[in-house]
């Protein structure tokens, strides 16, 4: 009878381990999952960022190009003697030559 303790024994321990390494594969599983989303994630956000930083860029060039247009206009204004019927007032107070530029992008 001793034996037949030790072989029930035996057989619960060897049940209780392969319950646990069935577990243990099904939780591995979902880590992997987690994973394997996490790094899709990532990637994802990678993008994003090198989108918003070439967007950053963009914007950062064109408000360059705007100011060294102010400041080329600044100087052409501070250079310049204004004569009576070459230039007209805009109702914002701007001078306004023949020209316009209308393109600011």
């Amino acid at each position: 009878m001793d034996q037949n303790a030790e072989m029930v024994r035996l057989e619960e321990l060897v049940d209780k381990l392969l319950s646990k390494y069935t577990q243990l594969q099904a939780d591995y599983q979902a880590i992997e999952e987690m994973l394997q989303e996490r790094d899709m994630e990532c990637a994802e956000l990678k993008r994003n960022i090198e989108n918003l930083s070439d967007e950053q860029a963009t914007v950062s060039n064109r408000v360059a190009s705007l100011l060294d247009r102010i400041t080329q206009w600044e100087s052409e204004q501070n250079g310049e003697t204004v004569s009576a019927g070459q230039e007209e007032e805009n109702p914002q107070g701007f001078a306004v030559q023949g020209e316009s530029e209308g393109n600011f992008g």
